[in-house]
C-alpha cells in the first residue's frame, strides 16, 4: 500500500471571474473547492491512475472536515490526525479573459505536542512492505527535523520512503536515507549549495548521495527529468505541449513514479509514467491535475536517453 503524508494541507477555493475590475463589483462566474497539499495531490493522481493510497496528515475545524469529505467522495482513503486549530485555506482568483490567477494564502495551523505524538504513533503502525511519500513543508509547532525522524523510523521498519522537500527539511531528510528524493533543479541546487544549471552538474553533484539514497530524480521543467540510480542514469524528455498551468506538475510526476515502483516495475518505466503524468497536469488550469486519458496519450511520445 502507498501512504502519502501532508502535514500542512489546505482547502483550496478557486474563484473564477471574467476579468477583475478594481473598485467595482465583480461577478463570480464559478467557485470550486478542492482538497490541496502536495501529498494529497499525489493521492488524487494515484486514484486517477487506477491505484489506491492512504492520505495521512493533520486536519482541523470545518475546513478540515470539508477537505476530508471531498477526498472521501473522490474515492481517496483518509486517515488524518485531528487538530484543534483550523486547516488553512488558499483562495485562487482566476481571470478568464486574461488567463491570470492570483493566490491568496492564509496562515497555517499550529500543531501541538499531543497532536504530533498521536500522528507519530499512527505512523508506527504502517506495514513494513509499504511505500510512503513525505512531501511539502512542516507546519508551525513542528521542527523541520521531523521529516528525518519519520524517515529513520519508517526505514527501520523496512518501509520505502519517498521525499519531496526543500532546504533544511530536504538536507536533514536525505541524511536519514530515504528510498528516493525528488527535488526540482532549484531545490537540488540549494541541497548541494551550488547554482545548478545543466545535466552534467546534476550528475556530478549527485554522486555523494548515491550511497545514501537508492534513487534521485531531479525535475527540470520543460527539459524533463534526470533519474539517477546505481544501475544507470536517465534523461527523460516530455513532448512539447501547450502549458496552461504548472501547478501540481511535480506532484503528478512523483505520483506516477511511486505508482509504478509500488507494482514492481522498473525505475525507467516509473520515470516514463512520471513524466507523462507531470506533463498531462500542465494541460489543465489551476489545481486540476492529470487525467489518465491524457497520460496514456502523452506517454507514447516521451523520449528516454540512458547513459
Amino acid at each position: 500500500m502507498i501512504y502519502t503524508i501532508t502535514l500542512n494541507p489546505s482547502l483550496d477555493r478557486t474563484i473564477e471571474v471574467e476579468e477583475l475590475v478594481y473598485d467595482d463589483v465583480n461577478k463570480v462566474v464559478e467557485v470550486k473547492n478542492i482538497a490541496g497539499g502536495k501529498g494529497i495531490d499525489i493521492s488524487r493522481v494515484i486514484k486517477e491512475l487506477g491505484g489506491q493510497s492512504v492520505a495521512l496528515g493533520f486536519i482541523g475545524g470545518y475546513n478540515g472536515l470539508e477537505l476530508e469529505g471531498r477526498l472521501i467522495n473522490d474515492g481517496v482513503i483518509c486517515d488524518f490526525t485531528r487538530i484543534s486549530d483550523e486547516t488553512k485555506t488558499n483562495i485562487i482568483v482566476y481571470q478568464r479573459k486574461k488567463k491570470l490567477q492570483t493566490l491568496l494564502s492564509t496562515s497555517g495551523p499550529e500543531i501541538r505536542p499531543l497532536e504530533i505524538a498521536t500522528f507519530f504513533n499512527k505512523i508506527q503502525d504502517i506495514p513494513s512492505d509499504s511505500y510512503v511519500v513525505i512531501s511539502g513543508t512542516t507546519p508551525k509547532g513542528m521542527d523541520e527535523n521531523f521529516f528525518a525522524q519519520l524517515i529513520t523510523t519508517l526505514r527501520g521498519k523496512g518501509v520505502k520512503v519517498f521525499l519531496d522537500a526543500d532546504e533544511g527539511a530536504l538536507k536533514r531528510g536525505v541524511n536519514a536515507g530515504p528510498y528516493l528524493i525528488k527535488p526540482n533543479i532549484h531545490e537540488f541546487g540549494r541541497l548541494v549549495e551550488k547554482n545548478i544549471i545543466d545535466i552534467d552538474e546534476i550528475l556530478e553533484n549527485a554522486k555523494p548521495y548515491k550511497n545514501v539514497v537508492e534513487y534521485i530524480v531531479v525535475s527540470m521543467g520543460v527539459r524533463g527529468i534526470i533519474g539517477i540510480s546505481k544501475n544507470g542514469n536517465y534523461h527523460v524528455i516530455p513532448p512539447k505541449v501547450k502549458v496552461r498551468s504548472s501547478a501540481g506538475a511535480g506532484d503528478s510526476l512523483l505520483a506516477g513514479i511511486v505508482f509504478i515502483l509500488n507494482i514492481g516495475e522498473s525505475f525507467e518505466d516509473a520515470l516514463i509514467l512520471g513524466v507523462a503524468c507531470g506533463t498531462s497536469s500542465t494541460l489543465n488550469p489551476g489545481n486540476n491535475l492529470c487525467t489518465k486519458e491524457d497520460v496514456d496519450m502523452i506517454k507514447k511520445d516521451v523520449v528516454v536517453k540512458k547513459f
